[in-house]
């Protein structure tokens, strides 16, 4: 992964490029959502990896940029956006 994907707009990322883009946002990230709805997505802006939730907006893992498993993050117990995506 590359260290400078954080400098980069999340419209440019190669995993976001076929989401979704939705009204909502996330400490000024837009969110992604699939086109099935199954699944939303942000950036995350400190560290540029991607963010996933389930449709309910439970976070459920991180990926990177390519849309790959991040090798060493994870589900974040706790962590939604329920409320950004009413």
């Amino acid at each position: 992964m590359s260290n400078k994907w954080e400098a980069i707009p999340a419209s440019q990322y190669p995993f976001l490029k076929d989401k979704v883009p939705t009204k909502r946002h996330w400490k000024g990230q837009k969110i992604y959502r699939d086109k099935k709805g199954n699944r939303y997505y942000h950036k995350d802006p400190l560290h540029g990896e991607i963010e996933v939730y389930d449709s309910f907006g439970n976070h459920i893992d991180v990926y990177t940029p390519e849309g790959y498993p991040h090798p060493t993050k994870g589900k974040v117990k706790g962590r939604d956006i329920k409320n950004e995506i009413k």
